[in-house]
């Protein structure tokens, strides 16, 4: 197993750089694993140098011994998704829920859609397996309340700290009829995206 963060690299620069590092670092004392800030530093510096044109899908791993490796990747344009209403797995870990780890297993589902919308098992919305919601009603934004069920996603912090998202839950039968009706949006949230549109199928 191994931590990872997943970032958005542009001309040499990683949007919101700060949360992905306070995210790995949080992670990394949480399973402890060790973290060496010098190494990071250094690792991020040599990419931002590297990639200095062009747009770039930047994976950073931290392996269980501390050692960082990384991969860079074409980022492709798509800004529109689907998405499927699933429930969440019975007996999910904890600690793989609330943290960034390869161990996926938790968010993997065989669907028709590009996404899958996880509710649990009192049937609040809780997270896409590829990062948080966002939902639109009313001309204002909410993603749910963080109780230690979903994994807190940097782009939805950044909206949160900059006053632009409310934490606000939603259940999954008020969730539906509110789709069904057109009264709310529903957007996909994270690093690379940033922010893309999402249509769900019901």
């Amino acid at each position: 197993m191994y931590l990872f963060e997943t970032m958005k690299l542009e001309k040499g620069q990683i949007s919101r750089l700060i949360y992905h590092e306070d995210r790995i670092q949080r992670s990394s004392k949480m399973l402890n694993i060790p973290f060496d800030q010098s190494k990071w530093d250094d690792l991020i510096q040599t990419i931002q140098h590297q990639y200095n044109q062009g747009i770039y899908r930047l994976k950073v791993m931290l392996e269980e011994n501390g050692e960082l490796e990384y991969v860079v990747a074409p980022l492709s344009s798509k800004s529109q998704f689907t998405a499927t209403i699933v429930p969440e797995h019975n007996g999910s870990s904890h600690l793989t829920k609330i943290n960034k780890t390869s161990n996926r297993n938790h968010v993997t589902y065989r669907l028709d859609t590009d996404l899958a919308l996880i509710y649990d098992k009192n049937g609040k919305i809780l997270e896409f397996d590829i990062g948080n919601i966002m939902i639109k009603e009313n001309g204002n934004y909410y993603t749910p309340q963080y109780n230690e069920d979903f994994l807190l996603g940097c782009m939805r912090q950044y909206l949160i700290d900059h006053g632009k998202l409310k934490e606000k839950n939603y259940y999954i039968d008020d969730f539906i009829n509110k789709v069904k009706g057109n009264e709310i949006e529903v957007f996909l949230l994270n690093s690379l995206r940033e922010v893309a549109d999402v249509t769900i199928y019901l």
